[in-house]
This record gives C-alpha cells, sequence and structure tokens, in this order.
C-alpha cells in the first residue's frame, strides 16, 4: 500500500509548484497536493484538512508549505509518519516577518497579487534565466489564489510560534532540502533544523535559490523518493 503524502505549497501557490515531483513521485505514493483555495482561520483550515486525510500520512512543506507542516505536527504529531521541508523553516515569527507580511498584505490590496509575486520574485531565484523562466507561473499562482487565502497566509507567517519542540519531540524521518544560494531561508536556519534533529537528513543544493521545486525539481524528486521509501 503505498503512502500518503501531503504536499503544501509556498505563499500563493498551488498544487503546480509541485507539478514535477507529482509526476515522478505518483508510482510511490498516494499525492494529496493542496489547495489554499479555501484557506481562512488558520484552526479551522487545519481541522478539515485533518479530517480529509488518512489516520496516518507523510507531509512535504515548501517554503510556507513547510510552516503549516509544522503546525500540524504540532496538532496531530502520532498521525504524521514522516516530513519533509523544502526552503522552509522552524523559527518563531520576528518582528521583522510581521512587518514583512504586513507590508504583503498591503500591497496586495493597492496593486494586487501580481505585484506582490513580481516585488518578491528577485529573492526566490539564484538565476536570473531562473526568474524569466519561471516567472509568468509565479505570477499566475498568486493571481489565482483568492483574497481571503493570501491574507491567512501572511496572517499565519506573521503570527507562527516556535517549530523546533515539535520537530525535536517527534519520531519520524525528518528531510530538509535547501538551496545553498536562498536569502529567504539560508543556511543557518537549516543548521538550527539539523542541531534540534541531529537524525535529520540534510540536502543542501548548491547554485539553488529558495523555490527548489522549480530550480531542482528532478534533485528534490529523488530526495524525495528516497525519503518515502526509506
Amino acid at each position: 500500500m503505498k503512502p500518503t503524502l501531503l504536499l503544501l505549497p509556498g505563499t500563493l501557490c498551488d498544487g503546480r509548484v509541485f507539478q514535477r515531483q507529482c509526476r515522478a513521485l505518483r508510482q510511490v505514493a498516494d499525492l494529496r497536493p493542496v489547495d489554499y483555495a479555501h484557506l481562512d482561520a488558520a484552526g479551522a483550515w487545519l481541522d478539515r484538512l485533518l479530517g480529509a486525510l488518512p489516520e496516518r500520512f507523510s507531509v512535504a512543506g515548501f517554503s510556507l508549505g513547510g510552516l503549516w507542516a509544522l503546525e500540524l505536527l504540532r496538532r496531530a504529531p502520532q498521525r504524521i509518519e514522516r516530513l519533509a521541508l523544502i526552503a522552509s523553516n522552524a523559527r518563531a515569527a520576528s518582528i521583522r516577518a510581521r512587518r514583512r507580511s504586513a507590508s504583503q498584505w498591503r500591497l496586495w490590496r493597492r496593486q494586487g497579487p501580481a505585484a506582490v509575486a513580481g516585488q518578491a520574485k528577485p529573492v526566490y531565484f539564484h538565476h536570473p534565466a531562473q526568474r524569466r523562466r519561471h516567472g509568468a507561473l509565479v505570477r499566475q499562482m498568486a493571481r489565482a489564489t483568492p483574497a481571503q487565502a493570501a491574507r491567512a497566509e501572511f496572517r499565519w507567517a506573521a503570527s507562527r510560534p516556535d517549530g523546533l519542540p515539535a520537530l525535536q519531540a517527534h519520531a519520524g524521518s525528518l528531510l530538509l532540502v535547501s538551496g545553498a544560494q536562498d536569502r529567504l531561508c539560508p543556511p543557518a536556519w537549516q543548521r538550527e533544523m539539523v542541531r534540534a534533529r541531529p537524525d535529520a537528513r540534510w540536502l543542501e543544493l548548491p547554485r539553488v535559490g529558495h523555490f527548489v521545486p522549480f530550480e531542482a525539481p528532478g534533485r528534490l524528486s529523488a530526495a524525495l523518493r528516497q525519503w518515502l521509501q526509506t
């Protein structure tokens, strides 16, 4: 029986961010990419999500999706078999994070989702060629995000608790995948999680920035496959 794998996208993203991984892993896992279209109050949304999942499942979260994954781990640690955090972190919200989220929401209200995606794109990708290649899809995913979902995403990023205690308490397999050139979730933040979980496998990808699923799709898929089958 194939394991169930919940795939949690990043800010203003949808299941398309995992399209290459879904093609690569569909033979080894029951894939459940998440759609944030109905995201509202964090607690109610997470309860609905847990209610739709089997008793045991694995989670892979990209960026903001990793923060949601840690909250699922806090709420239902006994149900999560494996955890993969992709270009993410386990830090509590900081003043800087709160200011950034507030600024993003103001920009959304004034100029729309494409403006928010455009502002973030320079720090998403390490190579200009990657920005040009994937920029249109990043904007499309942002435009497809309903306003109430975007606001809930920004609020969660600005209010999330410290994820390290839940990470330390969990006994399941932990995979960390990050870009060596990630300016949003840098290597120092990955090392914090490795110190909390010395048994974790950390794959740091050279010449890769924040958008690991787009910048290194093959290497990410291979790491997830090995993690699922171990």
